[in-house]
């Protein structure tokens, strides 16, 4: 269940990491007001929005719930792939969400429909 949390937070917070690589979305005002003056990388961001969760815009904060809502599809749908793709990678600092792209290729084609519906999610279409 830990990895579970790890990877829910990522997914939910990917629309940071997003908004570092220049991606439109909901967050990246938020992510440049509050977090503008952090450090890109080991989730140093991700973490100062979580801090900052009560400061967010509404159009982020639903997003956020948006995701939220989505990680129960993806949950259900990759539950088994991240057990057998990355079960032995070590939960923290990105590491499940990366292992499950760098892996894509074996994934479920269920567990690859629902983390693309998450990505255009993201990117807000």
């Amino acid at each position: 269940m830990g990895k579970w949390i790890v990877v829910t937070v990522m997914f939910c917070f990917g629309l940071v990491s997003h908004a570092e690589e220049g991606h439109s979305n909901a967050c990246a005002k938020d992510r440049e007001t509050l977090c503008g003056n952090i450090e890109p990388g080991e989730g140093r961001i991700m973490k100062c929005m979580r801090d900052n969760k009560d400061k967010l815009s509404a159009e982020c904060k639903a997003q956020h719930e948006k995701m939220k809502s989505h990680m129960k599809g993806v949950k259900e749908a990759c539950h088994d792939d991240v057990e057998k793709i990355c079960g032995d990678v070590k939960a923290g600092k990105g590491r499940m969400i990366k292992c499950m792209h760098e892996n894509k290729d074996k994934l479920s084609e269920g567990c690859k429909a629902e983390m693309e519906t998450g990505k255009k999610m993201r990117k807000g279409h």
